[in-house]
């Protein structure tokens, strides 16, 4: 199963390839506010170098979200595009999810990404990719008490400063970074488990408004 992951939740615009359980291609690019203008080329850079066009793909798996939303609003209607165009079956990724499994944690994993205002997007995860805290935005203030009572909880993602700043709990910091790759191999188990979207009704978890004037929430 060929699958392409495209991530665009954050400042980091990725997509990534997979052959089954071959990686083929991970590529990232890390400019806020410029994946409308490079997703496409981008797509087409990593099919590129796989020696592949888009009629070869089986599935497109997204970034489902929560995260910017102006970034989410592309990657999916990018995604839909793509399925539309070759038949492709479309498999949404939730972003915070993939964070965690990526950590490759033993432990419960916290994964965070930055939101606004003071802010993060937050969820917990067993290593299995269980949801032990569902996805929410919660100001940093209000972030410890949310946490599950666990004496090993490992944080990952891109708000993993804030966080550590946030609490005074101890918590291991595991890197972790949005990835197209990551979402790419999430999406092919999502997909050969029978966890395909319909591509006309699918939306991303958007979980904030989008505020006007200051970009995506």
């Amino acid at each position: 199963m060929r699958v392409l992951g495209i991530e665009t939740a954050t400042d980091v615009c990725a997509v990534g390839l997979v052959d089954g359980p071959r990686d083929l291609v991970d590529l990232a690019l890390l400019k806020p506010r410029g994946h409308g203008a490079r997703l496409a080329g981008l797509i087409e850079a990593a099919l590129s170098a796989a020696g592949l066009t888009t009629a070869d793909l089986d599935t497109v798996a997204v970034s489902a979200g929560p995260g910017s939303y102006t970034g989410l609003r592309i990657g999916v209607s990018t995604a839909k595009g793509l399925c539309l165009a070759t038949g492709a079956s479309l498999v949404a990724v939730p972003t915070l999810e993939a964070l965690a499994r990526s950590a490759a944690s033993s432990r419960l994993a916290l994964a965070a990404l930055p939101s606004r205002r003071g802010e993060i997007y937050a969820a917990v995860y067993e290593a299995d990719g269980t949801t032990v805290c569902e996805p929410t935005a919660l100001p940093l203030a209000d972030l410890e008490a949310w946490l599950p009572d666990a004496p090993d909880l490992v944080v990952t993602g891109p708000a993993s400063g804030a966080v550590l700043d946030a609490v005074t709990r101890g918590l291991t910091p595991i890197p972790g970074r949005p990835s197209g790759l990551t979402i790419a191999r999430f999406g092919r188990q999502r997909a050969e488990a029978g966890h395909v979207n319909d591509v006309a009704a699918f939306e991303p978890a958007y979980l904030k408004p989008f505020v006007s004037g200051g970009g995506p929430a």
